[in-house]
């Protein structure tokens, strides 16, 4: 057996592991505590089925329904598209497996009305966040045995491995029909884009059609967004062979490239006499809230800046011991001698990129706010990896996880 089958084959067996025991977590108590239904799998199993969840596999069933005026998902139709095409060939194997009696009827039955016929398009989704985020879990070895210049420890590795798995993102939208498995894969592929555009000079050629794809991905998730100003950096990293008009020149032309897709898909809405509708800037101001800043007078928007930040922080305590690990983690890197493996500028610069982000969306939530730790994780993995652990260090780190995973499972919440 290859490794490759190997790793992909321990990794399917950590997530299942990790995923399924959420099903004995505490029900909710009552229904105001979160959005969607409680299916229960048995007297003391279930899990939450979000309330977005019926409007994502409605319009994989029905793609026509993007172009509905003020459509809920019309700013994310790639991710409609690929529910769909997960989600028919999902459905015909049911449609199979009953007609062969593998699948009783009374199974189905059992589900609520409104999602029996959209029982393959939720499966095709349950299947898309589980490739997320093994893409996730591969991104994040990769990057730990990149950066710690292979000095890692698999131990270690697993450890850490548990944390992207066993979290309060995983636990309310793993086996729900959600985009929340980005959050744990789009810092991961951020930094990697990072690192290739500086190691690599001919990706820092392959720009224009990096912008191109990148802004692809902005209609597949918002946080995409943030693909622009990594591709700008790696414009910056030309400037030694490049004037600055011919690098402002090849800037503008990025940022066209990367808003083309969205500008497009504009088009194509208006064609059909549709107007752009985006649920999420309309109904959560998401980024809008900064036109305040030449809409309003200073001291109020200053006011609002203050609240918004406020609340940014009030998420901070959801991924406080991440928190406490990496300022523990950052005080050994500046003092471990000899200082190597070095901290390359884009961890740094990409925890703050996204930090920043986060804070300015204003639309505030605790499983947003995880997309922090996949990041300070690798800035404690390089703390380890200067100053290793050592056996009984190990068997403490690995208890660590076992007992973040056993409070995930015994915590009350999230739902949703």
């Amino acid at each position: 057996m290859s490794p490759l089958i190997s790793r992909l084959i321990r990794y399917t067996l950590l997530i299942l592991v990790a995923t399924v025991s959420f099903w004995f977590s505490p029900a909710p108590l009552t229904e105001h505590e979160y959005c969607g239904t409680y299916l229960h799998l048995n007297s003391f199993a279930g899990f939450t089925a979000n309330c977005d969840g019926f409007e994502f596999m409605e319009s994989a069933r029905y793609p026509s329904r993007l172009l509905a005026p003020r459509a809920v998902r019309q700013s994310r139709p790639l991710y409609v598209l690929l529910g769909t095409s997960v989600g028919y060939p999902a459905s015909w194997a049911l449609r199979g497996l009953e007609a062969g009696g593998l699948l009783p009827s009374a199974v189905v039955a059992k589900l609520p009305a409104k999602y029996q016929p959209l029982l393959g398009f939720y499966i095709g989704y349950v299947l898309l966040n589980f490739g997320l985020l093994l893409g996730a879990m591969l991104l994040l070895r990769h990057l730990y045995y990149r950066l710690t210049a292979g000095r890692g420890q698999p131990l270690v590795l697993a450890a850490l491995l548990v944390f992207p798995v066993s979290n309060q993102v995983t636990k309310a939208f793993f086996w729900t029909v959600h985009q929340q498995m980005f959050t744990l894969l789009v810092p991961l592929a951020l930094l990697w884009l990072a690192l290739q555009l500086r190691e690599r000079a001919r990706w820092r050629t392959a720009l224009p059609i990096l912008a191109l794809l990148g802004g692809g991905l902005a209609l597949l998730y918002g946080s995409f967004v943030l693909v622009l100003p990594v591709l700008l950096y790696g414009l910056w990293l030309k400037r030694p062979e490049t004037s600055t008009p011919k690098l402002l020149e090849q800037a503008l032309g990025l940022i066209i490239l990367f808003t083309l897709p969205t500008l497009l898909w504009i088009g194509l809405l208006k064609l059909r006499g549709v107007a752009y509708y985006n649920h999420e800037a309309e109904t959560y101001q998401q980024l809008v809230w900064l036109r305040g800043l030449w809409q309003q007078p200073l001291p109020s928007f200053l006011t609002q800046v203050g609240a918004n930040l406020a609340r940014f922080g009030a998420t901070l305590p959801a991924i406080a011991p991440f928190l406490a690990a990496t300022l523990v983690a950052g005080w050994w890197l500046r003092t471990a001698k000899p200082r190597q493996p070095p901290v390359p500028i884009e961890l740094p610069g990409l925890l703050g990129l996204l930090g920043g982000f986060l804070a300015a969306l204003g639309y505030y939530q605790e499983r947003l706010t995880f997309a922090l730790v996949p990041l300070l994780l690798l800035v404690v993995a390089l703390a380890l990896a200067r100053r290793p652990p050592g056996r009984c260090g190990t068997v403490l780190l690995l208890a660590a996880a076992l007992g973040w995973h056993v409070w995930q499972v015994l915590s009350y919440g999230p739902f949703s």
